[in-house]
Formats: C-alpha cells, structure tokens, sequence
C-alpha cells in the first residue's frame, strides 16, 4: 500500500471477511518492492494514486502466467497514463476524474479470466456501494436529504460523451497523455529549481504525472528554528483562495503539510505556470519575512543546468530574405530562430508583477522546448536572487541559467579590478553589490565619501540616490585636480529611464552618467567615459551568445537605445514592443536602433502575423507595425 486509496481497499477485504491477505506497505511517497508479491495470489492495487501522488513505475512484475487475479484501481489512471491491460483481469474508473465528466459514475471491466472466477464457487460477499451508516453505527442521515454518490441522471452519459468527442478531436489517448506530460514537466521544472518545496514522491518513475503531490521544505530556516509547515501551507492556501487563484489544494489528510494539484489532460500548461507563480508569492507573502537574511541566502545555491537543446551557429541570416517574404512560410516568428532574448522590465514585468500573457509565452516557452533568455539591466543581486524575483512576480522561469543580468556579467570585470588593489565604489546597495561580486575590503557602496578607482553602476533601490551622486560628483572633481584623471566608470544597469506602472517613466541608474558630464563641464572635462557591461554594451550579449552556442537569436524589448541599439550592434535581429516604454508610440530612432519587427503584444511572435510583413530597409526611420 503507498496510497490512502490503497488503505480502503484493503479495509473493505477486512470488512467482507475473505481469505486471510497479506498487506504490503511501504514509507508514504513510496510504491512497495514487488520481488515481495505473490503472483499466485490476487493482487489489489491502485494505478495511481492521488493522495500521495505514487503509482507502480511498470507492471512488469505481475507474471502472464499468474494463478491469482489482477485487480485495479483506475479511477485517475484512465486517460491519463498508458495501462498494460493484459496484466490486468478487473479494471475499475470513473467517468469524471481525467476527462472532468458529470458525476461519479463508476465503470469496471472484467478479462475472461476475472469472468471464470464468477462463475465458481459460492456465492461471496459483496463490497459496499454505498453505506448508509456513519462509522460509529449511527444512520448517516445525509442521504435522506438528497445527497447521493452517483447522479441519476442521463445528462451524465451525454457529458461523457462530449469529453470523449474533445478528446477525440484533440488526437486521442496518444495526445491527452502528451498533455499531462507536458503539465507535468511544467511542475517538475518549478520543484526542482524552488528550494522550499520537494515532491512527496521522491522517486521520479514513482511518480505520478497528473496527481502533483507536493511538501515543504524548511532547509533555508537557521540552524535550531522550528516553523509549523501545517500554518503556513494554510496561511498560503488562504491566500490563494481569497485571490481567486486555487481552490481545493490541500494535500491528504494523512500526507505531509503541502499541496495536491491535479494536472490531468484537460488542465491547461499555462495554468498550472501560472499556479506556480502564485504559489510563490504566497509562500513569500506567508512566511519568508520571518527568514533571517543570512538563512535566505541558502537557496541562491546550486541550480541544474538548463534543459536547452544545442543548436549550430547560423550561416546565414535568421530569416528568409526580403523577397522570399512575399510568399510566407507556415511558420511563426519564433521558429526562426535558435533562441529568443527577453527583456525583463517593460516587457515581462512591471516592478514586481507580471505583464498579461508573459507566463503565458514563458510556458509556452517551457513546453515546446526552444530556449529563451531573460536579458536584463536589473542589478539589485546576483542571478540567482533575480531569478527569485522573477519567479515571484509570476514568470515560470524553469532554471536561474535562463537569466543573464547586467550584474552577472559585470561581475568578473569588477573581480578584475579588485583583484589589481582598485577601490571600487558601487552605486547601488551594499546588499545588491555583495550578493553580485562578495565582500571585499576595497569594495564600499557609493553614498559613502570614500574615494575610489572605478565606480560601478548597479540599481538604486533602496539606495540614496542624491546623496550618492553628491559623493560621486566630489570624488570625480578631486581626482581630477589631484591628478588629471577620472575614475573608471562601468555600468552595469545601463537604463537612463525604465517604466514604471500607470505609464509612469522613472529615471534609472545610468542618469548618473549625464549628470556627472554636467556637473563636471565646468572644470573642462572631456566626455566621461563609461564601460557598458549591460546593454546597450556588447559583453551581455556575447554571454547570450556563448549560453545559447549560436548567434541566431532574437531580442525582444521595449527601449530604443539599449534592447535595440545593443542587439543590432552585437548583429542580433531585435523586435521592439508597445508593452513597456514604447506604450505611446514609436520611440526615436536612429540607423543603428532601427528594430527588424514592431509589435503591440508577445503573443504575435506565435501567432505569425509578423512574418507576412517585409522588414524594413537598415537606414530606414520607420518599423512596420502591425
């Protein structure tokens, strides 16, 4: 037994007083070792079971030659995993559980030699359909009032019939099981990179597909804390629930505090994508305030590899030629490529919650197996930790690798210039700059008066912003009468100006930049110059390029002067969006920030509407728009 459905079984062959049995149990999460089973005895068994999420791996072990009878439980298996039926004599399901049918109609079918047996020996006693008693021996007098198991009634029959027509029309058993498949990979890549919950089933060809059996946790709690898992998978479903976002997720009464999620056929990828990102946040919302700094830093630790298939450098140019355009493929814009680069803010997130549809193409994304990128100016911590700011904001983001940030690749040049005896000032938070690159003695944050060789533009959340540029501005006027040299200025967010909600636009980071060219004109300073580890510079995409292994890639984002300009000067075709900074029209353009594509949304980069339009000449000022 390694299911509670398993557990009813074997106390209605206790109640029928039949032949003594032999129950074979195992740890809960676990399926129980076959070597051990009889084949000469009827065997029980669940297919899958959807308290503890365990189903038998294969059922190679049940013998063809078998005396006994094979029977089983396959309520939720039906349609929803391939079942060897010649290893099986009594199959039991029900209509609603995989294809969501009306009602709890039960169905069995019976091999020849399950028949044989009914027709020998005396007559046995028969199991319950429904009792009529509570557990205590008193009349259960809810069935008196209406309440009934299976509904009488032959709407139920014409509703099994629709589902099984949707699922004919979707490519049958072969295409309903694809779909768990993929609802399952959706789950699993979330599990394995969120470092708070783990499968209740640890052994993957243990594991049930469609019955997501999930538990918490509590690695990155400090060593000697305790927390109630039971109140905080409480406080998250609560959450949930109030926000209209799960229903009915508690995991089984006798499993571990968690969660139980059925990702059957006619459960859609996004949703459960998109699931994943509210389980997120509510977990963060619940109970990570209370986690002590140095605690939450644990999981920004290992992270597998991405899954990305390997791809060839192109030879030729992403797409066909103009001319070849006027005849279109039957194809979208993302298959014209190797990879697909995102910007983060602006076109998949505002602050801190996700654009409409962006999970949606991310699981897109996820399901169909092309790699994307998410390329991003943000430099308030390490990948990883803007990996878990992504994934709370509701991008299902299967692996930190998928995210290459300014800071990731500022962080080796600044290494350099610590380890040559530089002072580095950062202009961001000590926090940001130490997750990114560590702690150094000669690394300090900027809204400091130290003096410094190199200053490091990183994010200015919580970051004195007008203290830190007075500091900066003194610092680069002292150099330069002390000994007529500036300061290295690397910049790792690169943005100016970022979009903010309500079409607000904010000044980013980078605006240092311009105001120490005005502050310091006055002493006759020739332009500062500034080293661009973040786009628009090339280093962030040549690391898109050397992650990806091909140059044929395809940058999508909404500012003119760093996701476009960066992507052509790197030789990377760019389409330019309306989600972000460009909400109210075109943005200036210049010959060498013209994009390849405009589009209002990025449900066009499926939906092939961007391909019957012919590119735009390079020196031309205007984008098609469609």
């Amino acid at each position: 037994m390694s299911d509670s459905f398993a557990q009813y079984w074997a106390n209605e062959i206790d109640t029928l007083a039949l032949a003594p049995h032999k129950r074979h149990i195992c740890a809960y999460g676990d399926f129980p070792n076959t070597s051990r089973i009889d084949p000469n005895h009827d065997i029980v068994l669940v297919l899958n079971g959807t308290s503890s999420g365990v189903c038998p791996p294969d059922l190679d072990w049940i013998v063809p030659d078998r005396a006994g009878l094979v029977i089983a439980d396959g309520v939720s298996a039906a349609f929803t995993r391939a079942i060897d039926y010649d290893r099986i004599d009594v199959l039991c399901w029900s209509w609603q559980k995989a294809l969501g049918g009306e009602g709890g109609h039960g169905m069995i079918a019976l091999s020849p030699r399950a028949q044989a047996r009914l027709k020998v020996g005396e007559r046995k006693p028969v199991g319950r359909l429904m009792r009529l008693h509570n557990a205590d021996g008193s009349v259960n007098e809810a069935f008196f009032g209406g309440r009934t198991i299976s509904t009488p009634s032959m709407f139920a029959v014409e509703d099994i019939h629709s589902a099984l027509d949707w699922a004919e029309a979707c490519g049958g058993l072969p295409a309903l099981l694809n779909r768990v498949a993929n609802n399952y990979a959706v789950m699993d890549d979330w599990v394995t990179s969120t470092p708070w919950i783990d499968w209740i089933c640890t052994n993957p060809a243990a594991r049930s597909a469609c019955s997501i059996t999930l538990r918490l946790v509590r690695e990155q709690l400090a060593a000697g804390e305790t927390e109630d898992d039971g109140k905080i998978v409480e406080g998250i479903i609560r959450l949930l629930e109030a926000e209209g976002a799960a229903f009915d997720i508690w995991s089984y009464g006798d499993a571990p505090p968690g969660f139980r999620i059925w990702a059957g056929p006619t459960v859609e990828t996004d949703d459960l994508a998109i699931l994943c990102g509210w389980l997120a946040w509510a977990y963060s919302e619940t109970c990570e305030a209370s986690i002590p700094p140095q605690a939450r830093a644990v999981h920004h630790g290992y992270f597998p590899p991405s899954k990305a298939r390997a791809v060839q450098p192109r030879t030729e140019s992403a797409c066909p030629p103009t001319a070849a355009l006027e005849s279109p493929p039957p194809q979208t814009l993302a298959d014209c490529y190797d990879a697909i680069l995102f910007d983060a803010t602006g076109v998949l997130i505002s602050e801190n919650e996700a654009l409409p549809g962006a999970a949606g193409i991310l699981a897109r994304f996820n399901t169909s197996g092309q790699p994307y990128y998410i390329v991003t100016n943000i430099s308030s911590g390490s990948d990883e930790t803007i990996f878990a700011r992504l994934r709370g904001a509701g991008l299902p983001i299967p692996t930190a690798d998928r995210v290459v940030s300014a800071g990731g690749v500022a962080r080796n040049r600044v290494l350099e210039e610590l380890a040559a005896g530089r002072l580095v000032s950062c202009f961001g938070s000590a926090h940001a700059a130490h997750d990114i690159f560590g702690k150094h003695p000669n690394l300090h944050c900027a809204d400091s008066a130290k003096p410094f060789d190199t200053l490091v533009v990183l994010d200015d959340e919580g970051f004195d912003f007008k203290r830190a540029a007075d500091h900066i501005l003194s610092t680069f006027r002292r150099r330069l009468i002390e000994t007529g040299e500036m300061p290295r200025m690397i910049a790792a967010n690169a943005d100016i100006i970022y979009p903010s909600k309500n079409g607000r636009v904010l000044f980013g980071p980078s605006i240092i930049g311009p105001m120490l060219q005005a502050g310091l004109a006055p002493f006759g300073t020739s332009p500062t110059s500034v080293e661009f580890m973040g786009k628009p510079g090339r280093a962030i995409f040549e690391e898109c390029i050397a992650r990806a292994r091909t140059d044929r890639l395809l940058m999508v984002g909404d500012q003119v002067d760093t996701d476009i300009k960066g992507a052509k000067a790197a030789g990377l075709d760019a389409l330019l969006v309306t989600t972000g900074l460009n909400n109210s029209g075109e943005l200036r353009q210049d010959e060498n920030s013209v994009p390849d594509y405009f589009a209002r949304n990025l449900g066009q980069i499926f939906d092939g509407s961007l391909l019957p339009h012919l590119r735009p000449a390079k020196h031309s000022s205007t984008t098609n728009q469609v």
